[in-house]
């Protein structure tokens, strides 16, 4: 399976049209497309570390652990 991650701009028509790898071999392929609706301003894009952020403190168990002190206890183990 070949991963690509192509940027484009999406026309009126809903026409997009881009030039595929010639890695990728002529002949019938299954094509995903993941479209990444965003509520944001048109043009502004958001970290992974941004999306990720908003969950920061929904996991009620995980509330009372310092990250950082779980942190350092993991590696002090490494030595």
């Amino acid at each position: 399976m070949l991963t690509l991650n192509i940027d484009c701009e999406v026309m009126p028509d809903r026409m997009v049209t881009f030039k595929l790898p010639e890695s990728v071999r002529p002949g019938p392929h299954e094509l995903v497309i993941v479209l990444e609706e965003n509520e944001s301003a048109p043009g502004k894009t958001t970290s992974t570390a941004q999306t990720l952020m908003q969950f920061s403190g929904s996991v009620t168990a995980f509330r009372q652990v310092d990250g950082l002190e779980y942190q350092r206890e993991i590696r002090s183990e490494w030595n």
